[in-house]
């Protein structure tokens, strides 16, 4: 599988607390995963940081033990711990972070995603692209309930509340979700830097049409030239599953 991956700060916010990583179970298994810290005082970035660690660590180790769905919801869980023992040790109170994971299984031509917050999963596809995931955010209830577009969502007051968060609360709401990968698929992970600034049309017409090698820097460099308000990061995954084409 072929991926890319960027992230910035942005223009305006002093720090970078996103965080990302993919990394390869297999040469067919791959996980990749973002996310957006929240808090001040270098505790947002902590809080991605821990995440991304903790829950990565969780399902190498268990990776046999548990099916996908369930393996998914078990590291986020694990995440969300040790994201809240770090925030009692530190005295970090407000520290969390949003928690969005692809597992993507080449040889059974499936994707799997563990989510939590408003970071997102994107899956482009025979030249259309869906959002995933669902935004745990004020601003995606609107958006669900139909009382708000997408577009509306992006200028909205409420389009940073969040309703779901890794380290907010002991139980956190896990969402899965299963999809079916094609030929020519391409899954892309991105924090709420990018879509509050690139709307989703926009990321599949630019995933779609720049090379695979320019188009995570791409994504970067247009949310900073529309005002780089938040930290964005972008992970895009181009997975091989049957015969898919090289680009």
């Amino acid at each position: 599988m072929q991926w890319s991956a960027r992230t910035s700060r942005g223009l305006v916010r002093p720090d970078n607390e996103d965080a990302w990583n993919v990394q390869a179970f297999s040469e067919r298994i791959w996980l990749a995963m973002v996310a957006d810290g929240i808090g001040g005082c270098d505790a947002g970035e902590v809080a991605s940081s821990i995440a991304i660690k903790h829950c990565g660590d969780f399902i190498l180790t268990n990776f046999e033990k548990y099916p996908p769905k369930e393996l998914l919801t078990q590291a986020m869980r694990f995440g969300n711990h040790k994201v809240l023992q770090a925030a009692a040790e530190t005295g970090a109170a407000g520290m969390g972070t949003t928690l969005t994971a692809a597992l993507v299984l080449e040889d059974e031509s499936k994707l799997y995603v563990g989510h939590v917050g408003d970071s997102r999963a994107y899956l482009i596809s025979k030249g259309e692209i869906r959002q995933v995931t669902e935004d745990h955010s004020l601003a995606g209830e609107l958006v669900r309930n139909g009382a708000i577009s997408e577009e509306a969502a992006m200028r909205h007051p409420a389009r940073n509340a969040l309703t779901a968060a890794l380290g907010t609360e002991f139980s956190v709401p896990v969402a899965i979700y299963e999809e079916n990968l094609s030929p020519g698929d391409i899954v892309v992970l991105c924090t709420d830097g990018l879509t509050g600034l690139v709307n989703s049309r926009e990321i599949r017409d630019m995933a779609s049409a720049i090379s695979r090698k320019e188009v995570a820097q791409k994504f970067v460099d247009t949310a900073n030239e529309r005002g780089g308000y938040d930290n964005v990061t972008v992970v895009l995954m181009w997975p091989d599953v049957g015969g898919a084409a090289q680009g």
